[in-house]
């Protein structure tokens, strides 16, 4: 049986809470990120490491700014929450503003 400790350790409506914060955080940098994809001009493969490269920054700055370093207080499952889980959720919005602003500063080259 689980330990008293362990069931009450996160108080859920605030775990959502710390998750939205995060999604929006992740979803307005990748926005952020795909603009300058595009306005870079950066294609194919360029494209997806410039996101990775990125992602990893900004996860450890909200890694090490935010959480402190110690992402459990926060997040359930640690460090996975706050830099694998949402990665793959905001991929297509990345791509959507990348290939928008591409296409608007160089459609006519």
């Amino acid at each position: 049986m689980a330990d008293q400790a362990d069931v009450y350790k996160y108080y859920e409506p605030t775990v959502q809470l710390n998750n939205l914060a995060l999604s929006n955080i992740h979803t307005l940098a990748s926005w952020g990120v795909g603009t300058a994809a595009g306005i870079l001009g950066l294609t194919g493969w360029n494209g997806f490491i410039f996101f990775v490269i990125n992602w990893i920054a900004i996860s450890a700055l909200v890694f090490f700014v935010k959480c402190k370093g110690d992402s459990s207080v926060y997040f359930k499952s640690s460090f996975m929450d706050v830099a694998g889980t949402p990665m793959f959720n905001t991929l297509l919005s990345y791509v959507l503003v990348w290939t928008l602003m591409h296409a608007l500063v160089y459609i006519y080259d």
